[in-house]
């Protein structure tokens, strides 16, 4: 009876298990296909507040998750990594520098893609353990919530 009840529950959690495979791989697909839209070269329009992005002119994001902020010259003035989860509402954007990653400091944000229209908002803080030491990620695009909003346009690219 013993082998019996535990072959049973072992049959369940290989049910549970595989069942939260196609979850993740549907997931991953998502992220993927989001991320082949996300990537590319975008052109800051606006911050609020001024100046937030410092002497960066374009964010350029790659496939892979890598980004860089670059100047009217194209010369790079930081890089780092960023996620994006498309399925959330809003849809998350957080990233790092990696200059910031060696403090364990983070940005948690929120984004929405509109064809070659892109806005960020976000929120700038640090990780205390598990404990997120920051304003809360924001629910929208309302400048009092965020640390800074940003409106983003695809770059046009000669060709």
């Amino acid at each position: 009876m013993t082998r019996a009840l535990f072959a049973m529950a072992m049959l369940g959690f290989s049910t549970i298990a595989l069942a939260e495979q196609p979850k993740n791989d549907v997931r991953q697909q998502a992220v993927a296909k989001a991320m082949e839209t996300f990537a590319g070269i975008w052109e800051i329009v606006s911050t609020i507040p001024e100046k937030a992005t410092k002497n960066a002119r374009r964010l350029v994001f790659k496939k892979d998750g890598g980004y860089s902020a670059v100047d009217q010259d194209g010369k790079e003035l930081w890089a780092g990594t960023f996620e994006i989860d498309p399925a959330a509402t809003p849809k998350v954007w957080d990233h790092r520098s990696n200059e910031a990653k060696k403090e364990n400091k983070d940005v948690l944000g929120i984004y929405e893609l509109d064809g070659d229209k892109l806005k960020v908002a976000c929120v700038v803080g640090q990780w205390k353990g598990k404990e997120w030491a920051g304003k809360a990620r924001p629910k929208g695009f309302d400048p009092k919530d965020a640390d800074v909003v940003i409106e983003l346009k695809r770059a046009k690219t000669g060709n």
